[in-house]
């Protein structure tokens, strides 16, 4: 298994995205893609988020199918409110991983030195 991570445009991400995706292809490698952001760390710190969910999803039998299908219905929701992420609530059917997967970019995002406030204001936009 490879894992790739590229920075797209917005504008490049599947319909249903905002701002990352992962996704596994047709080989079975992990497909990790973020939207440019102020600091590369950032990007960063959101592909190992990305990562870090899609893996532990494949290990505990969360399809992504299930992923993509509660994102694109939370989103429909909820709209003009991009500071709400899907994976926060509890219903989500990678609630679990999506939290430790917070957890991952949490501590790379305090081991640059970098404030989470700072990180997480501009996820929000």
């Amino acid at each position: 298994m490879n894992i790739n991570i590229k920075v797209i445009p917005e504008s490049d991400q599947r319909p249903e995205v905002n701002g990352a995706d992962w996704f596994w292809d047709e080989n079975g490698d992990l497909q990790v893609r973020v939207s440019p952001m102020s600091d590369w760390r950032y990007e960063i710190a959101l592909a190992f988020h990305e990562a870090f969910e899609a893996c532990l999803c494949k290990n505990n039998g969360v399809e992504q199918i299930s992923v993509d299908e509660f994102d694109m219905a939370y989103d429909v929701a909820h709209p003009n409110q991009p500071d709400l992420n899907a994976g926060d609530e509890q219903t989500a059917p990678y609630h679990v991983e999506h939290n430790y997967a917070t957890i991952v970019d949490r501590l790379f995002i305090g081991a640059c030195g970098l404030k989470w406030k700072d990180y997480d204001d501009e996820l929000a936009v």
